[in-house]
C-alpha cells in the first residue's frame, strides 16, 4: 500500500511537471513571436532643464579613429543626466609644438570662457592633459577636471598628485597582444613590430624590445619604423617579411616628413604589402585585414569617466582611487576569415572576444525556438518518467543493497591509499616511498636515487598566486608520473616543490639521457591563461655503489641537488667526494664567518664617487671586508646568503657605516652621503628600518647622509613588502640608488615609477657599450634617465678616456679605479680627485 503512494505521488510530480514545461514552452513561443516596438536603443532620454556644461579638450581631431566611440561613451551618461557637452580639438598629431600649443592657447581664451560657460572639464588623452597643466592657475583653477586615455604614467600621476585632477591610464595591452599572437600561433617564431616615433610608438617600442630581451631563443624580434624611411621603401620593406612571420601593427602613422595618415590608410598599405597575420594592439573597429586587436573599450572608458564627472559636479565621492591604472575593460576582436585562413580554433580565444565577418549559423538563425522546443521534449521526457518510474523503484532497492557492500570496501581502500599518497599530487609521499625503498632495495642493487627541486618555484607563488602554482605543480606531476609509469620509476613528493625518483638498473650520470630528458621536461613552457611561463630544475644524482645503504643516497641525492643550485640551477650533479670536502670548506668558512660576526671581524672600506663637472668627491660606496686572511667578498658573501645570514650582515655593515659618519663628524669633516648596499634576501629582517631609525637616533646623523643600494630586481617585483620597505627610507630621509643596472632586466621603462634617485650603470654595462658604434646607445641611456628627472652614477671607470666620454655625455657621477680604489676610512674622508 505504501508502495503504491509512493508510486502515485511520483507520477503526479511528473504529470505537473510536464504541464509546467508545456506552459513555459508557450510562454516562450510568445515571447518569440511578439516584437516589442516600444523598444528603443537608445537610453532614457532627459527632458527637463539642462543641469550642468561640460567641456571636453581633445588631443587630436575629430578624424581620430577613437574620436567616436569617446563621444559616445560620454553621452551615454551626460544625456541622461541633462549634461552638455561641448568639443574642442587641439590636433595634436599634426601640431604639437611649443608654437603650436601657445597658438592653441591664444584661441581658447579669446573663444572660451570656462568660468561662465562651464562646470567641468573632461581631457582626452596626453597633450590636453599637458595643456591643462601648463594653464592650470591660468585657465582651470577653480573647475573640476577629469581625464582619460594619457598614455605616460609619470604625466597620469603628475596630474593628479600636483594638480588635483582625477583620471584614467591607458594601457596600450602591447604584450596582451605578442603573448596572444604566440598562444594562438605557436609555430611562428617570427614578429616583426611597426611603429613611429610618437610618444606612443616609443612607448610600444620600449615594450617590444622588453619582450624581445626576455623572450627565448626560439623567438626573433625585428622592428620598423616608418619614421626612418620613405614610404615606397616600407611598403619594400613590408613586402620582405617571411611569410611564417607575425607583424605587430603599433602605432605608426606619423612618416619621415611628419605627415600623420589615418589609421584607414595605413592599415590598406600594411595589409596589401604583406601576406601574414597581423594584430594590433588598439581596438581597430572591425577593419578588414586585421586578424585581431587587443586594447580598450574606449566606450565603457569614457561612460566610466562622464561617471565621475557627474558625480563631482553634484559633491558625491567618485567611489575610487583618483587615479584608475588598470580599468579592466579591454576587448578583443578578431576577424572570422583571417581565424579560417591561419587555421585558429575560435575555442582558444579569450573569453571575451568579439568575432566579426563571421556567417550565421543554423543556430544564429533558429536559436529562439530551440528553448521551446527544450520544453516540450523535457514535458514527454517527464511523461515518459511516470510510466517507467516504477520499474526504477524496483530495481533501486535491489541496488542500493550491493552498492552498500561495495562502498564499505572502497572506503577501506581509500583510507589506504591516502596514506600512502600525497593528498594534492596524487603520488607517493615521503614516508611511504622512504619505507619503500628500504623495504626493496639492499646494497647489492643497482639503482639510482634522483632529487629534483623545481628552480625559483617560490618566485612563481608570489607572482601568479598558490592557485596558478599549484596547477604547474601539478601539471609537471603528472608528467613525471607518466613517464615513470612507462619505465617502471619509484616517483614520490619529497617536499612543497621536491620530487623524489628511483630509477632502477641503471647508474645515471649528469649527461645521461634521462637525465637531460627530465631537464628538457622541466624546460618545456607550460600555457598560463594568456601567458606562458618557463620553469626549470636542479636535479641532484647519488647511485648506487656497493655499500651505501638507501636511506644515505637519497641524503647524498638532496646534497648534490643542492650543489646543482649553487652552480646556476638548471642542471644535474651527481654526489661525489669532492662534495665531502667542498662541505667541509665552507663549514670552515661558516666558522670564520660566525667568528667574524661574534668578535668585530668585519670592516668597511670606502669607494669615492666624483662629480663629472667639478670633480668633487661628493659621496662613498661602503664595501664590506672580513678581517680574516683570504676571505674575499666572492668567497664570504655567498656562503652568507646561502646561509640566511645576510640580514644580519646588513645590520653590521650598516652600524659601521653609520658609527663612521659620526667619527668624521666628531673629527671636523664635512659629510658626503655613504651607500649601502641591500640585498632582497634582507627583506626577510621586517626590524630593519626601526634599526636604521635607532642608530641615526643614537649617533646623532641626518637620514640624508645615508643611501641604499638595491638591485633593479627587487624594484621590480614590487610587492607589498618591498614597496613599504621604499616608502619607511624616504620618511628617514634615505636615498634610494638603482645597483647593477645593465645586469638584468635593464628597462628604462619602469623607471617612470619606481622610487628611485639614483641609477648606477654596471661596469659590464660600460664595457658592452663605451666602445666605438654603440656609445650613442650609452649617451641616450643617460639623456633618458635625466629625462625622468634621476640621475645617473657610472661604476667601473678605470681609463680617463673612459671619463672623458661620459662627461661629454652628460653622466653625473663616476665611481671606479679611474679614481681611486676602495680605500679606508681615513683615506677616504681626505680624497682629492681634482689633479685626475
Amino acid at each position: 500500500m505504501a508502495k503504491r503512494s509512493i508510486l502515485q505521488k511520483v507520477r503526479i510530480v511528473f504529470i505537473a511537471l510536464s504541464v509546467l514545461c508545456l506552459i513555459v514552452a508557450i510562454l516562450f513561443l510568445r515571447q518569440f513571436v511578439t516584437t516589442d516596438d516600444t523598444s528603443s536603443m537608445t537610453g532614457p532620454v532627459y527632458k527637463g532643464k539642462v543641469q550642468y556644461r561640460v567641456l571636453l579638450i581633445a588631443s587630436y581631431n575629430s578624424q581620430y579613429y577613437t574620436f567616436t566611440p569617446q563621444i559616445e561613451g560620454l553621452r551615454e551618461s551626460f544625456d541622461p543626466n541633462g549634461i552638455d557637452l561641448d568639443v574642442v580639438c587641439m590636433d595634436a598629431k599634426k601640431h604639437s609644438s611649443a608654437k603650436d600649443i601657445e597658438i592653441f592657447h591664444d584661441f581658447f581664451v579669446q573663444r572660451v570662457n570656462l568660468d561662465k560657460d562651464y562646470d567641468g572639464v573632461m581631457l582626452a588623452d596626453d597633450e590636453a592633459v599637458k595643456f591643462a597643466m601648463q594653464y592650470k592657475d591660468e585657465l582651470f583653477s577653480d573647475i573640476p577636471i577629469v581625464f582619460y586615455g594619457v598614455n605616460n604614467l609619470t604625466t597620469a600621476q603628475m596630474a593628479v598628485e600636483r594638480y588635483g585632477m582625477n583620471g584614467y591610464y591607458e594601457n596600450d595591452y602591447l604584450i596582451d597582444t605578442i603573448k596572444l599572437a604566440m598562444k594562438l600561433m605557436p609555430d611562428r617564431k617570427k614578429y616583426y613590430g611597426i611603429h613611429d616615433n610618437s610618444p606612443a610608438g616609443i612607448a610600444d617600442m620600449v615594450q617590444f624590445n622588453r619582450l624581445k630581451r626576455n623572450s627565448t631563443n626560439d623567438y626573433e624580434f625585428h622592428e620598423i619604423n616608418v619614421a626612418d624611411m620613405q614610404f615606397e621603401k616600407f611598403e619594400k620593406k613590408l613586402q620582405e617579411i617571411p611569410k611564417d612571420a607575425v607583424v605587430i601593427y603599433m602605432t605608426c602613422f606619423t612618416d619621415r616628413d611628419n605627415n600623420v595618415h589615418s589609421t584607414n590608410e595605413m592599415t590598406n598599405i600594411i595589409v596589401s604589402n604583406t601576406n601574414v597575420p597581423v594584430l594590433r594592439n588598439y581596438l581597430s573597429g572591425n577593419i578588414d585585414g586585421i586578424l585581431a586587436s587587443f586594447g580598450l573599450d574606449f566606450t565603457f572608458l569614457c561612460k566610466t569617466a562622464a561617471n565621475d564627472m557627474i558625480n563631482l559636479l553634484n559633491g558625491k565621492p567618485i567611489g575610487h582611487e583618483k587615479l584608475i591604472v588598470d580599468s579592466n575593460n579591454n576587448n578583443a576582436e578578431f576577424d572570422y576569415s583571417l581565424l579560417n585562413k591561419y587555421g585558429i580554433d575560435e575555442k582558444d580565444l579569450p573569453e571575451n572576444a568579439v568575432i566579426f565577418n563571421k556567417p550565421l549559423t543554423f543556430i544564429d538563425m533558429y536559436g529562439n525556438i530551440f528553448p521551446t522546443m527544450g520544453m516540450i521534449f523535457l514535458s514527454m521526457v517527464f511523461l515518459l518518467g511516470a510510466v517507467y518510474i516504477t520499474v526504477l523503484l524496483g530495481k533501486l532497492s535491489n541496488q542500493e543493497l550491493m552498492e552498500s557492500k561495495t562502498e564499505l570496501e572502497k572506503s577501506q581502500e581509500k583510507l589506504r591509499y591516502q596514506a600512502e599518497h600525497d593528498d594534492f599530487l596524487d603520488i607517493l609521499n615521503r614516508r611511504t616511498a622512504v619505507d619503500y625503498l628500504r623495504d626493496n632495495l639492499t646494497i647489492k642493487n643497482v639503482y639510482s636515487i634522483l632529487m629534483i627541486d623545481i628552480d625559483n618555484f617560490k618566485d612563481v607563488n608570489e607572482t601568479y598566486g598558490h592557485q596558478i602554482a599549484d596547477e604547474i605543480l601539478k601539471y609537471l606531476s603528472v608528467t613525471l608520473e607518466r613517464i615513470s609509469a612507462q619505465r617502471d620509476w619509484m616517483i614520490a613528493r619529497y617536499g612543497g616543490d621536491e620530487f623524489l625518483i628511483m630509477v632502477p638498473k641503471e647508474q645515471l650520470e649528469e649527461d645521461s639521457a634521462t637525465i637531460n630528458e627530465i631537464l628538457e621536461l622541466f624546460r618545456t613552457p607550460i600555457p598560463v591563461g594568456d601567458e606562458t611561463i618557463i620553469m626549470s630544475c636542479s636535479v641532484g644524482i647519488s647511485v648506487s655503489d656497493g655499500a651505501t645503504l638507501p636511506d644515505q643516497h637519497i641524503i647524498n641525492s638532496e646534497i648534490a641537488m643542492y650543489e646543482a643550485k649553487l652552480r646556476g640551477r638548471n642542471k644535474a650533479f651527481k654526489y661525489s667526494d669532492e662534495i665531502k670536502k667542498k662541505v667541509r670548506e665552507e663549514n670552515k668558512i661558516k666558522a670564520k664567518i660566525l667568528e667574524a660576526f661574534d668578535n668585530d671581524g668585519f670592516f668597511m672600506l670606502y669607494q669615492p664617487q666624483i662629480d663629472v663637472k667639478t670633480k668633487e668627491v661628493t659621496g662613498f660606496e661602503a664595501l664590506v671586508r672580513m678581517k680574516a686572511e683570504g676571505l674575499y667578498p666572492n668567497v664570504f658573501i655567498p656562503i652568507i646568503e646561502s646561509s640566511g645570514w645576510i640580514g644580519r650582515l646588513g645590520r653590521v655593515t650598516t652600524e659601521l657605516v653609520i658609527k663612521q659618519l659620526a667619527a668624521w663628524r666628531d673629527m671636523g669633516y664635512t659629510l658626503k652621503p655613504v651607500s649601502i648596499n641591500y640585498s632582497s634576501n634582507q627583506l626577510g629582517d621586517t626590524g630593519y628600518v626601526d634599526f636604521v631609525k635607532e642608530l641615526l637616533s643614537r649617533y646623532n646623523i641626518s637620514g640624508e647622509y645615508v643611501e641604499i643600494e638595491i638591485t633593479e630586481g627587487l624594484f621590480l617585483e614590487r610587492t607589498e613588502q618591498a614597496e613599504r620597505l621604499f616608502t619607511q627610507f624616504k620618511e628617514l630621509g634615505i636615498k634610494l640608488l638603482m645597483d647593477d643596472f645593465g645586469t638584468g632586466y635593464s628597462s628604462l621603462g619602469y623607471l617612470t615609477y619606481i622610487p628611485v634617485d639614483f641609477v648606477k650603470v654596471d661596469k659590464s654595462f660600460v664595457d658592452s657599450y663605451l666602445v666605438d658604434g654603440k656609445e650613442a646607445f650609452m649617451q641616450d641611456v643617460i639623456r633618458l634617465v635625466h629625462d625622468i628627472d634621476k640621475q645617473v652614477i657610472i661604476e667601473g671607470v678605470e681609463e680617463k678616456w673612459q671619463f672623458e666620454k661620459l662627461r661629454t655625455y652628460g653622466a653625473d657621477k663616476i665611481q671606479g679605479y679611474y679614481f681611486s680604489k676602495p680605500v679606508k676610512p681615513e683615506e677616504a674622508i681626505v680624497f682629492d680627485a681634482s689633479d685626475k
